[in-house]
């Protein structure tokens, strides 16, 4: 057997196509010997699969976060500091210094 394709990702499933070995009509195994298939996967992709599985978990959005500034602002008591929020905008889309 022959596996072609890329894969996208962990979990992602790739072609698999016959091998172009000549069929025998009546193979009889041999003694003693088992034939199995066997997959190993590297100590990243597991922590891969793992980092994926926890960020599943973890909700999008911040009901009480976002609950919380409603409140706030519906109680006209949300004042956030432009110069910070300046700042940070600066901060998170500019180009890391080396």
């Amino acid at each position: 057997m022959r596996i072609t394709g890329k894969s996208s990702g962990v979990g992602s499933s790739q072609g698999v196509s016959p091998s172009k070995a000549p069929a025998t009509s009546t193979a009889a195994p041999v003694s003693g010997v088992s034939q199995t298939d066997a997959l190993q996967v590297s100590g990243g992709a597991r922590l891969m699969a793992v980092a994926q599985a926890a960020i599943a978990e973890v909700p999008d959005v911040r009901i009480d976060k976002v609950e919380a500034l409603r409140a706030q602002m519906d109680a006209d008591g949300y004042n956030p500091d432009g110069e910070a929020v300046a700042d940070g905008l600066i901060r998170e889309y500019s180009p890391a210094k080396a």
